[in-house]
């Protein structure tokens, strides 16, 4: 009788482990088609944007950074921060939004600096936002971005809406360095009266979840840029209110 209860008992822990097994084959299977579809993002992702370029409307914003700004991790380019964005202007001003992003996945402040603040002014929009610098944290060095910085506040027309570093809770590592990098940039703004800081380490930091991260764990996903678009929305919101 012990031995058939033995056997029994083996058979299930068999059936177990492979249960186990299986359930981490799935796991593993459905993360590299989540990887791969991120990575197939950007292109699709870009192309949306400039064909969101060539719309007409009332009102012209412009998006400026890197992948943020693009949407990378959200379900649909629209579901980032920006898109999100151009939807409440829409509705806030009842006109339609013409969306201009110049924003580039995997952009530092070198690389906004060379391609995206010579067009700016080209573009004569009626809202600018900007959130760039999260790539330059991996390597930080804080005389660099700070300089750096300072010339990307510098290339803004005045009302640019400009927000400091998102918490990087997925990166622990990076964590203290973002915070410094947020610091350098309030420090660098209040030379700036006439832009506009927006606080995105205070609203992410308020806001953090598990769930908030696309399959990369480091880009936001649906749940995360709608955050990312209130910090935004909290200083575009109460400026349409004073104009």
């Amino acid at each position: 009788m012990i031995s058939i209860i033995g056997i029994l008992q083996k058979i299930n822990r068999n059936k177990i482990f492979k249960m186990i097994l299986i359930i981490l084959g799935v796991v593993v299977v459905v993360e590299i088609l989540a990887l791969a579809w991120l990575a197939l993002s950007v292109g699709s992702y870009r192309n949306y944007w400039i064909e969101r370029a060539n719309e007409k409307g009332q009102v012209t914003y412009l998006a400026l950074g890197d992948s943020a700004a693009q949407g990378i991790g959200a379900t649909s380019p629209g579901r980032g921060y920006v898109g999100i964005i151009a939807t409440r202007l829409e509705k806030r001003l009842n006109k339609k939004i013409r969306v201009v992003n110049l924003s580039k996945t995997g952009a530092k402040l070198s690389n906004y600096l060379n391609e995206q603040a010579p067009k700016i002014k080209d573009i004569h929009a009626d809202f600018v936002t900007v959130e760039v610098g999260a790539n330059d944290v991996l390597n930080f060095d804080d005389s660099k971005f700070r300089i750096e910085f300072k010339k990307v506040l510098i290339s803004l027309p005045d009302g640019a809406y400009v927000s400091n570093m998102p918490v990087f809770n997925s990166r622990p590592g990076s964590k203290s360095r973002a915070a410094q990098a947020s610091k350098i940039i309030s420090e660098e703004m209040s030379n700036f009266p006439k832009l506009k800081f927006v606080d995105l380490q205070k609203q992410t930091s308020e806001n953090q979840s598990i769930f908030g991260f696309a399959p990369d764990l480091f880009h936001p996903n649906n749940l995360s840029y709608k955050h990312w678009a209130d910090a935004f929305w909290l200083v575009i919101d109460r400026s349409v209110d004073d104009n």
